[in-house]
This record gives C-alpha cells, structure tokens and sequence, in this order.
C-alpha cells in the first residue's frame, strides 16, 4: 500500500494563498479611471487630470478598507477653484467615492 503524496495538497493550497493574496492586495490593478472621472463630472469637477492611482494599501492612504484603487486628480471644483481630490474606486460594481486630502 502506498502513502498518499502530499505534494498535490501543497500545491493545490499555494495556488490558493498565491489567488487570495492577488484578490486582497492587487485587485486595484484592474480599476478604471473612467470611473473616477465620471464621478468628478457628475459632482460638478472639470479640467479634471488623473495624476496618480495608488493600489496597495489603499484603506490607509484616505480610502475605506473595501476599496481597491485610490485615484488623485487636479481638477477644477463646482466653485470654480482648483482643487486636489482622491477617488476611490472598488473593483467591479462600486463607483467612485470623492474624498479630499
């Protein structure tokens, strides 16, 4: 009788953690701008530059914890004052919430 080989469970359970990790971590790699943007306009921002996406550790640079991108844009506000905004942004179904630094 032979022992059963481990080497397919360890391996089976590194793809797992390797999968986590890039779900957890990178996920704001596959963020769109276009929806920073878009929430930048219908708040009423023009001349609006993307200058930056942040996408690790985004919940402790000014984004909540469940975020995966942090954009930050220049942009002109509803006032009609230049101003520096992040947008932060989830991966698939959440839209773009404006914060100010």
């Amino acid at each position: 009788m032979s022992r059963p080989s481990s080497d397919g469970a360890l391996f089976f359970y590194s793809i797992v953690v390797i999968i986590l990790i890039f779900l957890s971590v990178g996920r704001g790699a596959f963020a769109d701008q276009g929806v920073a943007v878009r929430a930048l306009e219908a708040q009423g921002y023009s001349n609006i530059q993307i200058v930056d996406k942040a996408i690790f550790l985004v919940g402790m640079r000014g984004c909540d914890e469940k975020d995966a991108a942090r954009f930050t844009a220049k942009a002109t506000n509803p006032a009609g004052k230049p101003a520096e905004v992040y947008v932060c942004t989830g991966m698939i179904f959440k839209g773009g919430t404006i914060r100010v630094p």
